[in-house]
Parts: structure tokens; sequence; C-alpha cells
């Protein structure tokens, strides 16, 4: 008989409305039920007025930490909310401890606290992750979990993974070991992200250490929580450390003669940050690239330019090569700006003039203060050269020789300097014969 039978079938109705009617009087209108559901929403009742001390509490702890890390600030922004639930969770859970010790049923509590754990781990974690797909994932697990849980086929379907298992060596692995090892990996990891960007946040905003050690100690910091996750998930497997290490140790000297420039690069890097002679911030010179460095990474420094080009400079170029560091122990920069009079032109007031031009553009330092120099004295110009300070070289040099250039060039023209141009006088001795001869081409037939 199928299901379109059935349920025409007048027999078959009535017999599942007895049964229903049965299972409602013995299993939901009994005084064991109905005393759980009274205390149910008595639960219910009590946990308003006791949440809310933990609300305002919640946000207060939210308004804290509106600086923090986007997935501590994320969970801070979940828990107000999480509150009520939570509050309500915790009177059920003792409700069902004390009716538990009198021996009391308590079906329907262990349902409405399953569920109710259920959803607060749901919500709290799923505010922290970031990707929808993985939050749905771990949302479909922990329901999947509970409904096994309420069924009572949890302990039946973690003695089937347990059943299929493998042996290696003397450790005995199970189909239920490598779920729970992968579950504790990811949990680790996840950790360890959290933790490594709440601690990274912590050491930028510190004003005791420099931008060198700063990105040391949080390559160390994320090397260092990676390293422990994989390690405690590996021993959790029952895997022998030491022979791990051996086993590594091998493969780390077979890789070390392939990746040579690899292993350089990165050691570099490390002294790179240990000597301190390039730090995010600095301005350097290498053979034709001039720019601010970025970022510091394992393997290479990022050099932003003025033209918007980003260069990648290997971290062993940075040691082996002669690099010019412009602004190593302060940021200041002096800039030298040559140029020449004509002989006949007031030299001393041309050097007035020139410091007086320099003084008028804004991103030239007071202290030290611009000066003006002669040089030399050149076949058609005295060599004069302007000596000015700067101190956010990463905003440009061109640019403020640029405007001293043009306003020197306004002052001299009002003052009727001449900048001169290269040219030759030609004498001509008495009594030179000069002969002058004009040819002229013959046009072809």
């Amino acid at each position: 008989m199928n299901l379109i039978e059935r349920v025409l079938d007048p027999i078959w109705l009535e017999s599942t409305q007895m049964r229903l009617e049965f299972w409602f009087l013995n299993e939901v209108f009994v005084t064991g039920t109905l005393i759980q559901f009274g205390l149910l929403l008595l639960c219910a009742a009590l946990a308003w007025p006791l949440s809310r001390p933990l609300r305002r509490a919640a946000q207060r702890l939210n308004a804290r930490l509106s600086g923090v890390e986007r997935g501590l600030r994320l969970a801070a922004v979940a828990l107000p909310n999480l509150c009520y639930p939570a509050v309500v969770l915790l009177l059920v859970v003792l409700v069902q401890l004390a009716l538990g010790e009198t021996g009391r049923p308590t079906g329907l509590l262990n349902l409405v606290a399953s569920l109710l754990a259920a959803w607060v781990v749901i919500r709290l974690l799923t505010s922290l992750i970031r990707d929808r797909e993985a939050a749905r994932g771990v949302a479909l697990l922990i329901w999947t979990l509970a409904a096994l849980n309420i069924l009572g086929l949890l302990g039946p379907a973690m003695d089937l993974l347990d059943s299929v298992a493998f042996t290696l060596g003397e450790r005995r692995i199970s189909v239920l070991t490598v779920v729970n090892a992968v579950v504790l990996l990811v949990l680790l990891l996840w950790t360890a992200r959290i933790l490594g960007r709440f601690l990274t946040g912590r050491i930028d905003r510190s004003s005791v250490l420099t931008p060198s050690i700063k990105v040391l100690t949080q390559k160390a910091l994320h090397i260092l929580l990676l390293t422990a996750a994989f390690l405690f998930t590996l021993n959790y497997l029952g895997v022998d450390l030491t022979a791990f290490a051996v086993f590594t140790g091998a493969i780390g000297v077979g890789i070390g003669f392939g990746l040579q420039k690899v292993v350089s690069n990165l050691i570099s890097g490390f002294i790179l940050l240990l000597d301190r002679s390039i730090k995010p911030g600095d301005v350097i010179e290498l053979e034709e690239t001039f720019g601010w460095v970025t970022s510091l990474g394992a393997r290479y420094v990022a050099l932003s330019t003025r033209d918007g080009k980003e260069w990648l400079i290997p971290n062993e170029d940075l040691i082996t090569q002669r690099v010019i560091n412009w602004t190593y122990l302060n940021n200041k920069l002096r800039l030298p700006l040559k140029f020449g009079v004509s002989y006949h032109s007031d030299v001393r007031r041309a050097m007035e003039i020139a410091v007086e031009a320099a003084a008028t553009v804004e991103r030239v330092l007071k202290d030290p203060a611009p000066v003006c120099r002669l040089i030399g004295f050149g076949d058609s110009s005295v060599d004069l050269e302007l000596r000015v300070w700067i101190h956010d070289a990463q905003a440009g040099v061109v640019n403020v020789r640029s405007a001293i250039f043009l306003e020197l060039w306004d002052r001299f023209r009002a003052e009727g300097i001449e900048i001169p141009f290269p040219q030759r006088d030609l004498h001509i001795q008495p009594g030179s014969e000069i002969a002058v001869s004009i040819a002229k081409e013959e046009p072809s037939s």
C-alpha cells in the first residue's frame, strides 16, 4: 500500500490517530512533561531581567574593542544578542541537573538544552568566520551533532567510525581519530590565526619597538603559533616527534641544496630585521631604483616608487650590493641644487635671493636652515650651490627641486640677475688676414 492509499484508507487513519493520541497522553500530557514545560517558561521569564546587565556589559566591551582585529570585533558585536539565549541555556542546565538529582524525567529539558547550545555556538562561531561558505559548513556540522545527540545516535555513530581503523606501526588509527585530528587542527589553526592577528595589532601599536623589531616579532610569532598547532595535532595522532625531527632534518638538507637562493633570501631577511639597516618607511636607492620601503617580507623587500611601481627586491641583493639608505639614522635629507650666475651679476645678492627662495617652499626645513655656497668659477658663470634639508623624502625629491628653481627663476628675473648659457668670445688680432670664400654648387644638368 503506497502513501496515497494509506491516506485514503480510513482504517490506517484511525490507527494513526490512536497512536498519536496514545503518545500525547503518555508522553506529552503527563505530569513530568508539563512540569518541564512550566520550568522552561519560568527560565525564559527569569532570563530576561538577568541578561540585561550582561547585555549592557557586552555593549561596553563592544565599544572598547572598536579598534582591534576584525574577528574579535565581529564577536563583540554578536555578544549582546547572545546574552539572553545564553542565560536561558544556563538556567535550563541548572534545572536539568536539579531534576536529575531528584530522579524526575528531563527529556524535554535535554532537547531544549541541546538546541539552545547548538544555536549559541553556531551564532558565536559564524560571527568569527569571515568566509560564508566555511560558516555554513560549521553550522551544518554542529546541527548534525546536535541532531544525532537528540536522537540518541551520537554514541553509535562514533562507535561506527571508531570501528573502521588501520594500524600504523604500534599505533591504531581509526576514522574517528582522523576526523578528530582534522577538526582539532582546523580549530588550532583558526585559534592561532585569531590570536596572531590580535597580538600583531598589539605589536603594531607599541611605541617602544622599532619597525624592524615589530616585523621580526610578528613573523616569529606567526611561525611559532603554526608550528605549535601542527605539533600538537601530530602528538594527538601519536606520531613520534623524535623520528619526525630526524626525517624533517634529512628532507631539509635535500631541500637546502635545491633551494639555495630561497634559503639565502630567508636568512638575509632575518639579518635585515636584526641589524635594522633597512626598515619599513626608509627611503633607499639601489642601482637605478629609488623609492621607500613599504614592507619587509620573508623573501623580498617591497619598494614603492614615485611612478606607482612596486619593486620586489630579493633580500640577498640588499645584503650583497651597495645600498644607499637616505633615512638610515634620521629622516632628514640634504638636497644640493647647483646653478650659476653671470660674472657681471652681484654674486652676494644672488646667494641671498637663493636662500630666500628656498625658505618659501613649504617642505624645506627651517632647521637646518638653507645655505648657499660659491663652489667655483666656470667658463661662462660663477657656480653656486644651494643646500636645503627636507624630512619627507618619500613624498618626492624632484618636486622640491622644481619648486625651488621656479621661485629662484622668478626672483632672478625681478632682480635683473642673469643666468648665463655657454658662450665663446672670438678675438681677432690686429694685422690678421681673414680669407672668406663662398662655395656655390653648380646646378646639375
